[in-house]
Parts: structure tokens; C-alpha cells; sequence
């Protein structure tokens, strides 16, 4: 993951910021395929903290499966959805893995 198109500037932390309750917030990135084949991409998130912002928050994009050849880039948008029941967290984490579908 990148934050810009030439791909130069790795992205190592999202900052979401404040979201308010029952909205989302999006972030623009950028992946390159750098392998040697064509190749999907596909989303997970992970390690959560607190465990229960899972329950409360999710991580979608608009990425639709396209193929993406050796090299190229692709923008991105991941958008946080927090839910309105969200209740006693103030602070949160969680890993996103962008990886390959074999």
C-alpha cells in the first residue's frame, strides 16, 4: 500500500482521526502489483484493539476484483464504517492485510 501514485511513499499507519457515530470516514491509497503475473487482491483486517471495535467498525473498498498486471497501480478507496451503537471506546487499532488470491 501506497500513499501516492508513483507508488514511493509506503503507507505503515492510518490515521482515521474522529469518526462519528453511525458514519464513515474514507482514505485513498494506492497497491502495485509486484509480482510477475496478473493478479487479484483481497481485504482483511486483524488484531484488533479493543477486540469488541470489531464488532462495532468495519473496513470496506470499492476495489472489484479486477485483474491488475505486473507493475501496474491501482487506486483504491477504504472506507471505516462505524456503526451508531458503538459505545466505551475512544481508541483504536487494527492491522489491514492486502494480499494476493491465489
Amino acid at each position: 500500500m501506497y500513499w501516492d501514485e508513483n507508488c514511493s511513499r509506503p503507507v505503515t499507519v492510518i490515521t482515521w482521526g474522529v469518526i462519528d457515530l453511525g458514519s464513515a470516514k474514507n482514505v485513498t491509497i494506492y497497491v502495485r502489483n509486484e509480482g510477475n503475473v496478473p493478479a487479484t487482491i483481497s481485504l482483511q483486517t486483524e488484531n484488533w484493539e479493543p477486540v469488541s471495535a470489531a464488532n462495532h467498525m468495519s473496513l470496506i473498498w470499492d476495489y472489484n476484483n479486477e485483474l491488475i498486471n505486473p507493475n501496474e497501480r491501482f487506486k483504491i478507496c477504504l472506507t471505516l464504517v462505524v456503526s451508531a451503537d458503538l459505545r466505551d471506546i475512544t481508541g483504536f487499532s487494527f492491522d489491514i492485510i492486502i494480499s494476493t488470491v491465489e
